[in-house]
């Protein structure tokens, strides 16, 4: 039987078609491993949830550790995990959390919300102000928040009109500044 000295060109086809996903299926593989350690981190944290409605923060609070071990970028699980922690006294822990969140992902709302929050207990309006401005920036005007953030602007406002005033004033001469270095 005679072989032919080169292959024909459908079988060429076949072979570098096969070598090609040879390379190409592993790295659909990996994007698939990752997306379903994603899905994972949001399953743990839908549990987590499900456990701090229930109010089993314990409960809660490992969930949500579990979710961002799977993905340490995600964003919704660190804001959770701020909430217990201030639920369970741990404010400076809380707080470093909330924070944690807005480097993640410093267009994510929830966390603007909640260190407002968290200054306003602490008695402190001007960080407040900073945060709650933040907050109301990022809403849409359907976006009942951002709603809640301007209201409580305009009452900090109205309650201690010299902390707003300097706030506002700090915040002027900084934009000012940034313009002028093109930042």
């Amino acid at each position: 039987m005679l072989m032919p000295k080169c292959p024909s060109r459908l079988l060429l086809f076949y072979l570098i078609t096969a070598f090609l996903f040879s390379f190409l299926i592993p790295g659909f593989c990996a994007q698939d491993e990752l997306n379903g350690v994603q899905i994972q981190a949001r399953i743990y944290r839908d549990q987590g949830w499900q456990a701090q409605k229930e109010g089993n923060i314990d409960a809660a609070l490992a969930c949500y550790q579990k979710a961002i071990a799977l993905d340490p970028r995600y964003v919704v699980a660190y804001n959770d995990i701020g909430i217990i922690l201030e639920a369970m006294g741990e404010a400076e822990q809380a707080k470093q959390t909330y924070l944690k969140a807005i480097k993640i992902d410093p267009n994510y709302p929830n966390s603007y919300s909640n260190l407002a929050l968290f200054y306003e207990s602490k008695g402190d309006y001007a960080n407040a102000i900073v945060y709650w401005t933040k907050r109301a920036t990022l809403g849409s005007s359907g976006d009942p928040w951002a709603e809640v953030a301007r209201r409580r602007l305009e009452d900090i406002a109205r309650a201690s009109p010299e902390i707003y005033s300097k706030i506002g004033n700090q915040y002027k001469e900084k934009s000012q500044a940034d313009l002028k270095t093109g930042q």
